[in-house]
């Protein structure tokens, strides 16, 4: 599915991370979206069902360690099926992305681990030059 933001509207971003820095990178560099962060998937399962978002930033470093990378398949099963038509990008821990793009599926935009290139990934994603 090929996204292209709309100038008209601002892009609708939740964001699933419990990286401080991550969050306020991005929300500094997002001027044409709104953005939304949640430190934990009950809270971005709250908000999905409340309003379906344009885009969905999912680190994998939110989800819980117990979990393991299994988490990570629940949530973007939950997001695909509640916000079919947005689109899910994953931010990786370094050296795991095989295993998430195994555990997310096809259609998920796999980000760089790297914090600054993760936000430049994003920023591009809802239509920043």
């Amino acid at each position: 599915m090929d996204f292209t933001p709309d100038p008209s509207h601002e892009v609708l971003v939740y964001c699933l991370t419990r990286d401080h820095d991550l969050a306020d990178a991005v929300e500094g560099r997002v001027s044409r979206a709104l953005a939304f962060f949640y430190n934990d998937a009950a809270r971005l399962h709250q908000a999905v069902v409340l309003r379906r978002p344009d885009l969905v930033l999912v680190d994998t470093g939110a989800i819980r360690q117990e979990y393991g990378d299994a988490g990570l398949g629940p949530v973007v099963a939950f997001l695909r099926e509640r916000a079919p038509a947005a689109r899910i990008a994953v931010r990786p821990v370094p050296g795991t992305e095989w295993l998430i793009q195994a555990e997310a599926g096809e259609r998920v935009e796999l980000l760089p681990a790297d914090r600054e290139a993760c936000v430049d990934a994003v920023a591009v994603l809802c239509g920043a030059p």
